[in-house]
């Protein structure tokens, strides 16, 4: 082999070591207040971002934790105290202000823990000493006691479910500050090649959008559409899957953005109206998602009327649903229970339980508007009371708002 060549292979070698480098933002968290749950907190949303792997962490000083107190606090000028010689990118100081715990109760005797935090946080950035973000964030969380949960687990739960909430709300605010861009490097079909991994803090489901790159005069500008999700990782490339395509079309110029506000889920809020075939009619709320792979499932309310008793279902639906061009087709079941109430008395324990196959199809109109028709049959049987079962068939038509 030539020395040319040798020469030529190790500098591939290098290139690749280089453009490996770990490029996660390194931070360092502080937690002020009630020390044990301020602790708890600290300890919590140190776990959060170790499992997403889109920073890296260093362990704290004390020292250096009494010097920011005081800089924040006004007690020491920050020029005295030099941030840059930390090995962090950025400091992430929570302070948990005041906490409440309240014991409820209903006329009914029904028990519940409420819990309060109210918490605060800053985001420093070393090099520079600037404080790029003061916010006041208050958690809550809520348990109820029951034959099977005691008292002091119930008020455990209240404090965990808030903590967890608060921990929640901080990495949400620093991955919208740090979001991840990177350059496509290949296009098949629906999947995607990227030149950025866990290198820079790319986690698997992590969530994308295409950004199309515009420039005027020496201002630079971003259009966002289009929805992607990162299915598999490596050190310094990812391999996404496009959800939604972008309506620009993708050329060199389009590069791809984080965006924590986008989830894998796409939601349906649907009303509809339609006809069953017994001589009653019915208006149907439904809240549902899918997975845009073709699973589809959600909760729904019916309110039939017409020639007898009125009747309200509500229970869960089975789908599958696949977007064809502005088409999807749907073919689901739906799993219920039903009672019906007379109209001069109050609500009866006529009861029924009911399965009903349907298929269907939607127009989309826009991206979060269409258009829907659906026709299936119920088969119910009675439990309880004097209920009269619908076995029939039924067409419905509605409007679906997706988001």
């Amino acid at each position: 082999m030539s020395i040319k060549k040798l020469f030529l292979i190790l500098i591939l070698f290098i290139s690749v070591l280089i453009y490996a480098e770990d490029s996660r933002k390194t931070l360092l968290i502080y937690s002020k207040g009630y020390s044990t749950l301020s602790a708890k907190v600290e300890h919590k949303l140190k776990e959060r971002l170790l499992e997403m792997g889109k920073y890296r962490l260093i362990e704290r000083d004390l020292n250096v934790l009494r010097e920011v107190e005081r800089i924040l606090s006004g007690v020491t000028n920050k020029n005295d105290f030099k941030f840059n010689q930390l090995a962090a990118d950025y400091i992430v100081y929570v302070e948990v202000i005041d906490a409440n715990l309240r014991r409820k109760e209903d006329d009914e005797g029904n028990v519940w823990y409420e819990y309060e935090i109210e918490g605060a946080y800053r985001l420093i950035d070393v090099e520079t000493s600037q404080i790029l973000e003061i916010r006041s964030i208050n958690a809550f969380g809520s348990y109820n006691v029951t034959k099977f949960v005691s008292e002091y687990e119930a008020r455990e739960n209240a404090k965990d479910q808030a903590i967890e909430y608060l921990v929640n709300s901080l990495v949400y605010r620093m991955n919208k500050l740090f979001l991840i861009s990177a350059n496509i490097i290949n296009v098949e079909n629906d999947m995607i090649l990227i030149d950025a991994g866990r290198n820079v803090g790319i986690y698997k489901g992590m969530m994308f959008s295409f950004a199309k790159i515009y420039k005027i005069k020496e201002d630079t500008y971003r259009k966002i559409d289009g929805k992607l999700i990162v299915r598999e990782v490596s050190g310094n490339s990812a391999i996404l899957e496009i959800l939604v395509k972008p309506k620009f079309e993708l050329n060199q110029t389009i590069q791809v953005i984080e965006n924590p506000d986008l989830s894998p889920i796409r939601g349906h809020l649907m009303f509809s109206g339609g006809y069953i075939f017994n001589d009653n009619y019915l208006f149907r709320l439904e809240f549902s998602g899918d997975n845009y792979k073709g699973f589809g499932f959600g909760t729904y309310l019916d309110f039939i009327w017409g020639s007898k008793k009125s009747i309200f279902s509500t229970g869960f639906s089975l789908n599958y649903v696949k977007e064809i061009n502005r088409f999807i087709p749907q073919l689901g079941v739906d799993l219920y229970m039903s009672s019906s109430f007379e109209y001069d008395t109050e609500y009866s324990t006529n009861v029924a339980l009911g399965i009903s196959p349907n298929i269907g199809l939607e127009i989309l109109i826009t991206d979060n508007f269409g258009i829907t028709l659906n026709g299936g049959y119920r088969f119910e049987n009675a439990l309880e009371g004097d209920y009269d079962p619908i076995n029939s068939a039924f067409i419905r038509v509605g409007i679906d708002i997706l988001f």
